[in-house]
């Protein structure tokens, strides 16, 4: 059985692992032939699998069994149309797929069903970009197409609308930016699989932007939300799930919460990057990406036999706020478990968050440690050049 895997970064290697141990021929696509996945793979194509046109062409001409889209949007959004052409399994409807995928949609579907979200001030075009939008305090632009943080930006008052505005629209290929309300709490995740219109399995992970606002670098798991927030915020997923009839797959949920209120900021069917998969793994034996991977092969994810949590895990991404050449990374762990994944090598130019990262280093709870208790200390890090 052959598989096309799409992407070949750092962050696709955990599917095109599982999918060797499943017995199946990987083929990758990516345009980038140092990508890590390309030495691992059965076959590589070295194309922008971004272009849907281009990914299609690249289906007619194999026999491929399935596409697995890796962890961005570009990835999974070309995928989706792909599969909505040649009929692979593991896709929601082109519809469902942009209601998720776009900002401005996604803003106005969870307004239509009550779930809590940003409100949008106003949308933005490059062939309308002098459109007045007004902002009754601090307000967020966005690209309504972008991943990783990128081009999205705080202002505080109306005159610092268009340099923004255009920053945005720098960064989104659809040339649509939008201008949504900011809302102020601490930033979480909430995954889950679904099976049969059912969320049959599902955590919080706690996250952190420390490095650039707008970009994940540091993350824990188990969450330390409240019970009666995280029920709240299970109940919305749910009712998005139901609305959307989602098919079987992977739906992950970006929120900011408050002592007492909510908001869902984006949700997505891929897989999250920075081998996000890996706190279910080390802390709980979980594993996240083979259930991930196993729509996409017409095959129903699963609930682990057990959902206890045997440790506390944390993530730490190494990223720098300017360019420079890197040279290496220490750390002080305290003696925990730990485990760095290096994706810079010495003497390479690292660019800043968010277009770039130095590695990515796990930290795991002592034995005898209650899992639940934040480490009493964060992860001490330097970045050396």
């Amino acid at each position: 059985m052959d598989i096309l895997l799409v992407g070949s970064s750092f962050s696709a290697a955990p599917m095109l692992f599982d999918l060797k141990r499943r017995g199946t021929h990987v083929t990758v696509v990516g345009k980038h032939e140092d990508d890590p996945c390309h030495a691992y793979a059965d076959n590589s194509i070295y194309i922008d699998y971004s272009d849907p046109a281009e990914l299609l062409e690249v289906c007619r001409t194999r026999d491929f069994m399935g596409i697995v889209p890796s962890c961005n949007d570009y990835a999974y959004v070309a995928a989706a149309k792909v599969a909505a052409t040649l009929g692979y399994p593991g896709f929601d409807t082109l519809d469902i797929v942009e209601i998720l995928h776009e900002k401005d949609r996604f803003r106005q579907f969870c307004a239509s069903i009550g779930v809590p979200a940003p409100r949008i001030y106003g949308e933005v075009t490059v062939e309308a970009k002098s459109v007045k939008v007004h902002i009754p305090g601090s307000a967020l632009v966005k690209p309504v197409d972008s991943f990783s943080g990128r081009g999205v930006e705080r202002v505080h008052d109306s005159d610092y609308l268009p340099a923004a505005i255009d920053r945005a629209l720098a960064q989104s290929r659809n040339k649509r930016a939008v201008v949504e309300e900011f809302v102020d709490g601490d930033l979480h995740s909430h995954t889950a699989f679904i099976a049969g219109s059912e969320i049959v399995w599902h955590e919080f992970v706690d996250e952190f932007c420390e490095t650039y606002p707008y970009q994940v670098d540091r993350s824990a798991y188990p969450s330390a939300l409240t019970v009666s927030l995280r029920t709240e915020v299970h109940e919305s997923l749910t009712s998005i799930v139901r609305a959307l009839g989602l098919v079987d797959g992977l739906l992950h949920t970006q929120f900011i919460a408050s002592k007492d209120s909510f908001w869902i900021i984006e949700c997505m069917r891929r897989c999250p990057g920075d081998l996000y998969s890996q706190h279910f793994q080390l802390a709980a034996g979980q594993d996240y990406t083979h259930e991930y991977v196993s729509p996409f092969l017409g095959l129903a994810p699963k609930a682990p036999v057990s959902q206890k949590t045997l440790r506390r895990v944390e993530r730490q991404v190494i990223s720098t706020e300017g360019p420079q050449a890197f040279f290496g990374v220490s750390f002080n762990t305290g003696a925990r478990p730990a485990t760095f994944i290096p994706l810079k090598k010495s003497g390479e130019k690292l660019a800043p968050a968010p277009f770039d990262k130095a590695g990515i280093l796990f930290l795991e709870g002592r034995d005898g440690e209650d899992p639940a208790c934040p480490f009493a200390a964060n992860i001490s890090r330097t970045v050396q050049h």
